[in-house]
């Protein structure tokens, strides 16, 4: 048994731990599993030597010596888990990325500032500082266990009657639920989005992004199509350049967001019309209910060749200078082009969280038409829009 013994205490924990075993530039999509002795993860009875193994509650982390604290020695949690979701990846720190005994932990919520390095997905900081600002609700998304409530009340651009009180289409900050929808699957918060965390049995969902379609809690029948396809960086983009970063999947074709276009399309921008449908040209009311496929656009487009639209977006070369603060995505990712590079939701924003509002990678206050002493951001794209007047 690999544990860590806390000075000063007859407790032994072991602590959650996966390692993302990932497969760069193949045929296959990203893998992760978790790989190590189950006791890193698993307490079988929450007691050793008389005390509670299990924390949970707020300000679970790990500290600078990667041992997990804060919050609270609790009851059994589910899975027989030594601490949540949220705890397993939250440090106390700046580390975005904590080594235990020869694994990696991603971490996606920092509580003591906004890392530099965050990773790929972004950071939860700024959005837990909500109750500093409610101006913060716009930083990130709001997650079970780190931020409460948004001051709106459903998803921005969700398709009216998709997802009740409670559901993740309207919230993700609300306590899980073993009723309704969900089926007793206890889905919400984190699990919201990564609805199946299959660490145990490697499916070749990216990032275990898939929707709520069928699966009994064992995976061992039901609907295993709705999930996106894309390659995982191997250290999540905690050090990337133009070869070194993730690969995300999408499509040209003109679709319409509904609950098929995941299953038949597997895009990230799919996943993320789950919730947010009308801003993935769907139904324009503006243009009479019909899509909005052309320009003049009346939303930034997403799922188009960046390519292919000719002038100003040739210059951004998307395979030898992809820019990690404009990611695109490939029609196949296997195979990337700069023919075959399509616009997503990744482009612009993060999806856990920023330090800019609407969750965007840059500050677009800042991107300023005609000042070529602008660069990046909207001009990594729009090239010719900063040349000087």
């Amino acid at each position: 048994m690999s544990c860590n013994r806390l000075k000063g205490k007859k407790l032994i924990i072991c602590y959650a731990i996966f390692t993302a075993v990932v497969l760069i530039n193949s045929p296959s999509p990203l893998s992760a599993t978790v790989t190590g002795v189950c006791s890193n993860c698993h307490t079988m009875h929450n007691s050793q030597n008389g005390s509670q193994v299990a924390r949970s509650g707020t300000g679970v982390g790990w500290d600078g010596s990667s041992v997990l604290t804060g919050g609270s020695l609790s009851g059994p949690l589910n899975q027989l888990l030594v601490t949540n979701c949220v705890g397993c990846h939250t440090s106390t720190t700046n580390f975005t990325i904590i080594n235990f005994g020869g694994s990696k932990i991603p971490i996606v919520f920092n509580t003591e500032g906004y890392p530099s390095d965050a990773l790929a997905g972004g950071n939860f900081y700024w959005v837990s500082q909500r109750t500093v600002d409610l101006k913060y609700n716009a930083y990130g998304h709001n997650v079970y266990g780190i931020a409460g409530s948004d001051t709106l009340t459903q998803a921005p651009g969700k398709l009216p009657g998709c997802g009740t009180s409670g559901s993740c289409h309207m919230t993700l900050a609300a306590a899980p639920s073993t009723s309704g929808l969900w089926n007793n699957y206890n889905r919400g918060g984190c699990q919201g989005c990564h609805v199946y965390t299959s660490h145990h049995k490697d499916r070749g969902w990216y990032r275990f992004l898939k929707g709520h379609d069928g699966l009994n809690k064992d995976f061992s029948s039901g609907d295993d199509s709705d999930y996106v396809i894309g390659k995982g960086d191997t250290d999540w983009e905690k050090t990337k350049s133009s070869a070194d970063h993730n690969w995300y999947k999408g499509t040209n074709t003109q679709y319409v967001s509904n609950g098929s276009a995941l299953k038949t399309y597997q895009t990230i921008t799919s996943f993320c019309a789950g919730c947010h449908s009308r801003f993935h040209n769907t139904l324009d009311i503006a243009r009479g209910g019909g899509p909005n496929y052309a320009s003049p656009w009346l939303r930034h487009p997403t799922d188009i060749l960046l390519y292919n639209k000719g002038g100003e977006y040739t210059a951004y070369d998307t395979v030898n200078a992809y820019s990690t603060e404009a990611p695109v995505a490939w029609t196949n990712p296997d195979s990337p082009s700069k023919e075959t590079a399509v616009v997503m939701c990744l482009s612009c924003h993060r999806p856990h969280g920023s330090d800019q509002p609407d969750m965007l990678r840059w500050d677009y206050a800042t991107m300023i038409v005609g000042d070529d002493t602008k660069s990046g951001g909207c001009f990594t794209c729009h090239t010719s829009k900063n040349d000087a007047l």
